[in-house]
């Protein structure tokens, strides 16, 4: 009789799991140190030197220890066997590295200074015997050939490692952490409430990133020096370091939760879940293949970031070629009226953006207000920033007007006259492109169909296919799923091409 039966039914799929394969003395030398160290922590609390998040990550790791150690008794399959062949699944040096970093989980939870100090050579050594151990006195498999040895040999530090690292951000950095998103919360309440806002660019996600990795990224920087004349022609708010960080931190994240969804896809048979054929005969390779893919889908994610500047880029340059115009226009009319130079930009700025390029020249005013500059070399420092080349040259010229004391009103109506000029080029373009558009329209959606139509009608009533697939079916997909495709993808096109504002 085993020694936990009595309570193998109150404790469900889990009673079944600790009833398996042996796992009765360490089911209940677990438990034996679960009470052990509740009662040394009720006592003598200096003890332990933990905290709840790790506390919770031991529990979390111990139960999927547990669960890969008797699955079987839960599907009823061959977990570590292949069934067919007999062969030595995967999982087998996989549960063993479980097993290390459970085993150092929840040693660490204890105030071991010589461990505290020392963990890595004291860690990762230790795992290797304690797996040999367990695989002699728990044994997963009948017989453990020598090539399951030396894995399990090669696996078993890495949970050692796993522990040891998660250990040391989880516990004894994690009071830094704390301190920095306190500070980052009450900065941001503090705003809210009507005290120091932060700036704008502080206030976001980027601003705690650059706090946690702008430190650690100084070799990076270099690397993405061209950034900097990007972020500005952009328009995004944010500083070269702070995006730098939160680009970095976002890769690392990725890349990392992409490591196991690639593992269970290359290891645990998801593969064929998308239809993929492929079989992975060492979990080894297995891992090394995650390895890889998790730090390719790490640099796709840091060349996305790195490419969104550029993107954003083009979409500002086109808003301020569409709206230019209007901008312009509005501006010639205080010209007429004789308004200052200072005064025009002010009035211009207090516009609703949707129909007007007011929040451009309010960054204008803003440096005129709060950094002292005066009109002239605020209107030439925007200039650096602008990706538009009709903006600069409306700038570069007011500030010429207002430098050589030249008439604005002539100026204003001499350079809207001519924005509104290609303006009607471009819509003539437009107009022209569109007429190709439409024509292509009637023959692929309208002509087309109906000629297919009756193809396919005909070749219904005499009896046929097209490659295996039914007449009536294929007709199905060409009216509910392809012709709306193809409408959708031409109002897109329309969208993308015709003239904003």
């Amino acid at each position: 009789m085993s020694l936990i039966d009595p309570i193998v039914p109150f404790l469900g799929p889990l009673g079944q799991i600790l009833a398996t394969n042996s796992n009765d003395i360490l089911s209940i030398g677990l438990g034996l140190l679960g009470l052990v160290s509740l009662g040394l922590y009720k006592v003598k609390k200096n003890l332990f030197e933990t905290s709840k998040s790790w506390v919770g990550a031991t529990v979390v790791l111990s139960f999927l220890t547990l669960f890969f150690r008797g699955m079987g008794a839960i599907c009823g399959c061959t977990w570590y066997t292949d069934p067919s062949t007999g062969a030595i699944q995967q999982l087998v040096p996989v549960t063993y590295l479980l097993i290390a970093g459970s085993f150092f989980a929840i040693l660490y939870n204890f105030n071991i200074p010589a461990l505290k100090k020392h963990k890595w050579l004291i860690s990762i050594p230790l795992s290797v015997p304690i797996s040999i151990i367990s695989n002699i006195l728990f044994p997963l498999i009948a017989s453990t050939p020598p090539w399951l040895i030396i894995e399990i040999v090669i696996l078993s530090p890495a949970g050692a490692l796993y522990s040891s690292f998660v250990y040391e951000k989880a516990v004894l950095h994690m009071g830094d952490y704390r301190a920095r998103m306190r500070r980052f919360m009450e900065q941001g309440e503090k705003g809210k409430k009507g005290g120091i806002a932060l700036p704008e660019e502080k206030q976001g996600f980027s601003y705690f990133t650059y706090g946690l990795l702008g430190k650690k990224i100084g070799r990076l920087l270099p690397v993405f020096n061209g950034l900097k004349q990007v972020l500005s022609l952009a328009g995004m708010k944010i500083g070269y370091k702070a995006y730098v960080s939160s680009m970095v931190f976002f890769a690392l994240v990725g890349g990392g939760l992409s490591f196991f969804v690639w593992f269970l896809i290359l290891n645990l048979g998801l593969g064929s879940a998308f239809g993929l054929t492929f079989s992975i005969t060492s979990v080894l390779l297995s891992i090394l293949l995650s390895i890889g893919l998790a730090v390719m889908t790490g640099a796709a994610i840091l060349g996305f970031f790195y490419i969104l500047p550029s993107m954003k880029v083009g979409s500002r340059r086109q808003r301020l070629d569409n709206f230019l115009p209007f901008t312009a226009s509005y501006m010639t009319v205080l010209a007429s009226a004789g308004v200052t130079p200072e005064r025009i930009l002010r009035s211009t700025s207090e516009k609703d953006p949707k129909f007007m390029l007011s929040d451009e020249i309010a960054n204008v005013i803003g440096r005129i207000d709060l950094l002292g500059y005066d009109v002239i070399n605020a209107m030439n420092a925007e200039v650096e920033r602008s990706p538009s080349a009709n903006y600069q040259d409306l700038l570069r010229g007011f500030s010429g007007v207002i430098r050589t004391g030249g008439d604005m009103k002539k100026f204003f109506q001499g350079i809207t006259d001519h924005l509104f000029q290609k303006r009607a080029l471009s819509v003539q373009g437009f107009l022209d492109t569109l007429g190709i558009i439409a024509e292509t329209y009637v023959l692929m959606l309208i002509a087309f169909p109906l000629m297919l139509v009756v193809m396919l009608s005909i070749m219904a009533s005499i009896g046929g296919n097209l490659g295996g697939i039914d007449v009536f079916s294929f007709m199905y997909l060409l009216a509910f799923i392809l012709i709306p495709i193809c409408g959708v993808m031409f109002l897109f096109i329309l969208d993308t091409m015709q003239p904003k504002g």
